[in-house]
C-alpha cells in the first residue's frame, strides 16, 4: 500500500512537470510568435492611406484624349529583352555600408523607404549583370521579397507606400509616390528577366493601372490643364509638380512598354510626356531650374536635383525626339554653376577656372576659393567692405553671354553696384561692358534660399553686351557701410561643345544593353 501511495506521488508530480514544461513551452512559443510578428509589423511597415481603401473602378477614364479600359486584362506577350534600367541608383552606398535588416532589406534613416529600396535593388541587380556577384543577387532578391510582400493590391491596381510622414509636403503616413511606382516596375521586370514567374506580370499589371488612380482616390493621377495628366511624386492635396519624379516614374512606364508593347503603357506614357513638354518652360527659374511647381512651397532646385534635370531631359529626348527636351536641357545645362556631375561619365569641364580677388576681409576663411564651391547653400563666403575686384579667368576664351548670378550672404550686399569688363589680349587691357546700379537696375531675376540657418538671397543679371575673352573683372562699390558678401558667383555663356559631351553619354548609357 505504501509502494503504491508512492508510485502516485511520484506519477503525479511527473505529471506535474510536464505540464509546466508544456505550459512553459507555449508561453516561449507565444513570445515567439509575437516577437515575429512584431517584426513582420516593423518590415512590413507601410501604413495605406484612407482613400487607398476604397476600391477604385471608374465606368470610364479618358487618357490623353483616348477612353481607357480599367478592367481590361493585359496582354504581355513575349519579353523582347529590349531595355535596360537607366537610373541605376548610383546616389546609392556600396553594398559594404547599407542599412540592412535582418532580412536584407536596406532602411534609410531607420525607415523601410520603398523608393530607396527600389534603388538598392536596381544597383544590386545591375552589379550582378556585371560581375555574377552573389551577394549582389541576394541583395535584389532580398528587397525583391519586401517589394511583393509591401505592395498593397485592390483588385485592379496596387501601389508601394510610405510608412512615415512627410511634413514639407504636409502628408501623413500612408502617401504613394510615381516615383517609387516607376523604380518598382523596373524591379518587377528585372525579376522576371531573372525567373519569368507569372506572379511578377500580374504586379506589373496592378501597379502600371495604378497610374490611373486619381489623388482623391488615393493615388497620384491628377490633371494639369484639362485632359493633361500629370503623375505627382508627393500626392500632395494641391499640386505639388515634382519634375523629376514624374519622369522617373514614367521610365518604369517606357520599360514596360518597351518590353512588352502594352497600349496601356503607350497611353500612360505619351500623355505624361506631352504634358512636361507642354509645361517645361514653367521650370526655368533662370540660373537654375524649379524642383516643383507647387505655389505654395518656393523650391529652386539644389544642385544635384538641377544636374539631375538635364540628364532626365535628355532621356526623354532619347525616348520620344522632341526637340524641346534638348532645348531645355541645353537650358539647364548652361544655367549649372561651375562642376557639372564630376564624379559620373556626364562631368564636363568647370565653368571658371580661377578667381582672385584683390581684397577680402579674411581670405584664409573668406576667400575666393568658396566662390568656386558648389555647396553654396551653406556657410562659406567671400566678402569686401571697401572697393574690390575679382578676376574670372576660364580655360578659354568664351563667348555668347548671356547672365551673371551671385548668391548674396544678405539682403543688404544685393545693393552693392559693380561694373563688368573684360580682358582685351591684344591691346593687354580691361574694356569696359556693362554696368549694374541695383537700384535703377529692372533686368534681375531674384531668388531666396535657407539652408538651416544659412540664408542665400540670389540676383541674377542679364547681359546684354557682347563678351568675348578668356578673362572678366567685376569691380564691386563696396564700402563700410555697403558691404559685399557672396557665396557663389555663376555666369552663363555658351558652351556647344560641353553639352554635346553630355548628350553622347547619356546617348551610350540609353542604348546600353547587358
Amino acid at each position: 500500500m505504501k509502494n503504491l501511495k508512492f508510485l502516485l506521488v511520484v506519477l503525479f508530480i511527473a505529471i506535474s512537470c510536464e505540464k509546466k514544461t508544456e505550459n512553459k513551452e507555449v508561453k516561449k512559443q507565444s513570445i515567439e510568435l509575437a516577437n515575429k510578428e512584431q517584426i513582420a509589423d516593423s518590415y512590413k511597415s507601410n501604413v495605406i492611406n484612407e482613400s487607398f481603401k476604397n476600391n477604385f473602378i471608374p465606368d470610364s477614364l479618358i487618357l490623353n484624349g483616348k477612353a481607357i479600359n480599367f478592367q481590361e486584362k493585359l496582354n504581355f506577350g513575349e519579353l523582347k529583352y529590349n531595355t535596360s534600367t537607366f537610373y541605376i541608383g548610383n546616389n546609392i552606398a556600396s553594398d559594404e555600408i547599407l542599412d540592412l535588416d535582418e532580412d536584407g532589406v536596406s532602411r534609410q534613416n531607420g525607415e523601410y523607404h520603398p523608393t530607396h529600396i527600389a534603388k538598392v535593388a536596381l544597383k544590386a541587380i545591375n552589379d550582378f549583370k556585371l560581375s555574377n556577384s552573389k551577394r549582389s543577387l541576394k541583395i535584389f532578391e532580398d528587397q525583391l521579397k519586401w517589394t511583393l510582400d509591401n505592395f498593397h493590391e485592390k483588385e485592379n491596381y496596387g501601389f508601394w507606400s510610405f510608412s512615415f510622414d512627410a511634413p514639407l509636403y504636409k502628408l501623413e503616413k500612408g502617401w504613394v509616390s510615381v516615383f517609387s511606382q516607376g523604380l518598382m516596375l523596373n524591379v518587377l521586370l528585372e525579376a522576371y528577366k531573372l525567373e519569368p514567374d507569372p506572379i511578377y506580370l500580374e504586379k506589373i499589371e496592378k501597379a502600371l493601372k495604378a497610374y490611373l488612380v486619381p489623388i482623391e482616390n488615393g493615388g497620384f493621377y491628377r490633371e494639369w490643364d484639362p485632359g493633361e495628366a500629370w503623375y505627382e511624386e508627393y500626392s500632395t492635396e494641391n499640386p505639388s509638380r515634382v519634375l523629376n519624379g514624374t519622369i522617373y516614374g514614367l521610365e518604369g512606364v517606357y520599360n514596360v512598354y518597351q518590353e512588352f508593347e502594352i497600349p496601356l503603357a503607350k497611353e500612360i506614357l505619351e500623355a505624361g510626356v506631352k504634358t512636361i513638354a507642354h509645361h517645361i518652360a514653367d521650370y526655368n527659374a533662370a540660373y537654375t531650374s524649379r524642383y516643383s511647381l507647387a505655389d505654395w512651397k518656393n523650391e529652386l532646385s539644389q544642385e544635384h536635383y538641377h544636374e539631375g534635370h538635364v540628364i532626365q531631359l535628355l532621356w526623354l529626348y532619347e525616348v520620344t525626339k522632341d526637340p524641346i527636351f534638348k532645348k531645355y536641357a541645353k537650358v539647364f545645362y548652361e544655367n549649372d554653376r561651375h562642376d557639372f556631375m564630376k564624379r559620373t561619365i556626364y562631368k564636363t569641364s568647370p565653368k571658371m577656372d580661377t578667381i582672385i580677388a584683390s581684397y577680402c576681409i579674411d581670405c584664409d576663411k573668406f576667400g575666393t576659393d568658396n566662390l568656386l564651391n558648389e555647396i553654396w547653400a551653406y556657410g562659406n563666403f567671400w566678402s569686401s567692405h571697401k572697393k574690390a575686384d575679382l578676376v574670372i579667368k576660364f580655360d578659354e576664351k568664351k563667348i555668347d553671354f548671356s547672365g551673371l548670378t551671385l548668391y548674396h550672404v544678405s539682403e543688404e550686399s544685393t545693393q552693392v553696384d559693380f561694373t563688368i569688363y573684360q580682358y582685351n589680349a591684344l591691346q593687354k587691357k580691361w574694356d569696359y561692358v556693362q554696368q549694374f546700379g541695383v537700384q535703377n537696375l529692372k533686368d534681375n531675376v531674384s531668388g531666396y534660399n535657407k539652408t538651416g540657418k544659412y540664408e542665400t538671397f540670389i540676383r541674377h543679371y542679364k547681359i546684354f553686351e557682347p563678351i568675348n575673352s578668356q578673362k572678366i573683372k567685376i569691380t564691386f562699390e563696396a564700402d563700410n557701410d555697403h558691404i559685399i558678401a557672396i557665396r557663389n558667383i555663376n555666369f552663363i555663356y555658351n558652351r556647344d561643345k560641353e553639352f554635346e559631351h553630355v548628350m553622347e553619354k547619356v546617348n551610350e548609357r540609353f542604348n546600353f544593353r547587358f
